[in-house]
């Protein structure tokens, strides 16, 4: 089984490798030539952000990823800008992670470690441009106190802890939670908050109730964030700084403990101003870019 497993896993990366090598070309952005593995990484983004398109449209997609990546990186020496130490550590240790995970995906593609770090940069310097851009001097300047105001209104902060209305069966299969043990489990939540709100702490409260994940250090999230239910932003800001709270949403049950986004000494708006800008300004953003984009032009 497992060799068969080792031969199928191999005929996987062989096919993957044809695959590049066959979509692989030259690529020139305004008669300058671009690195293979680099193109090779974009072409394979944009048939992951296309899989139903013909080659063509898949190319198109390719060549506007290409011309933008390009865009950002002359934008960025233009202005004159640079990374500070601590966002070179966050892509060295981004590289890392993904080389970790999908090394040999990639190399199966041609893209190299170090083409992965060009592209991963780049991401970064997007960032900084769209900073420098809509800075208090920049292009289209955006307040302190207008990003801050944003920031305090769509975000909010918190540690929690949650639980699962489902269990499987013996198939695999996700089957609800009888009443009965819906009941016992909320009621375990509810204990749980008040112990917080008595003087517990949410790791101790975590530790106490089976079948949970955690989060144990302050998570921030946006209002829209997709990764938690409906509903889900309007609960935790009704909840009072400082205090814990159960509540039961969809298949979850949550045990939320709700602290001061506006704290001035924990200053979570330094730590999530890029976020916030691009939640904000994200899409106005593309629109630039694609403007910016429009002056290079992608050859195979």
């Amino acid at each position: 089984m497992k060799k068969a497993i080792c031969m199928m896993l191999a005929g996987v990366f062989c096919l993957l490798s044809l695959c590049a090598c066959a979509r692989r070309a030259s690529v020139s952005v305004n008669g300058t030539p671009i690195g293979e593995g680099v193109a090779a990484y974009f072409v394979d983004a944009a048939r992951q952000a296309l899989p139903d398109a013909t080659e063509e449209e898949q190319t198109a997609e390719a060549h506007r990823q290409i011309a933008e990546y390009v865009a950002v990186n002359s934008a960025f020496s233009e202005r004159n800008l640079a990374l500070t130490t601590a966002v070179k550590a966050d892509v060295s240790q981004s590289v890392n992670n993904l080389w970790r995970l999908f090394g040999g995906y990639y190399t199966a593609l041609g893209v190299t470690k170090q083409d992965l770090l060009l592209v991963e940069t780049s991401k970064a310097y997007k960032d900084a441009v769209m900073a420098d851009f809509y800075a208090p001097d920049g292009d289209e300047p955006v307040s302190e106190e207008t990003l801050k105001a944003y920031f305090n209104e769509n975000y909010v902060a918190f540690k929690s802890v949650t639980g699962f209305l489902t269990t499987a069966d013996d198939s695999g299969n996700a089957v609800t939670l009888s009443d009965a043990d819906k009941q016992r489990l909320t009621a375990q939540f509810e204990k749980s908050a008040a112990a917080i709100n008595g003087g517990s702490s949410v790791e101790e409260q975590a530790s106490a109730i089976e079948n949970t994940t955690a989060n144990t250090e302050t998570v921030v999230v946006h209002r829209d964030n997709p990764n938690y239910p409906d509903g889900f932003f309007a609960q935790v800001s009704g909840i009072e700084n400082g205090t814990a709270q159960a509540f039961v949403l969809g298949e979850y049950i949550f045990l939320i403990q709700r602290e001061d986004i506006t704290d001035a000494d924990r200053n979570l708006f330094a730590t999530y101003r890029t976020d916030c800008l691009r939640t904000l300004k994200g899409a106005a953003f593309e629109t630039v870019l694609q403007a910016w984009s429009a002056a290079y032009t992608v050859t195979d």
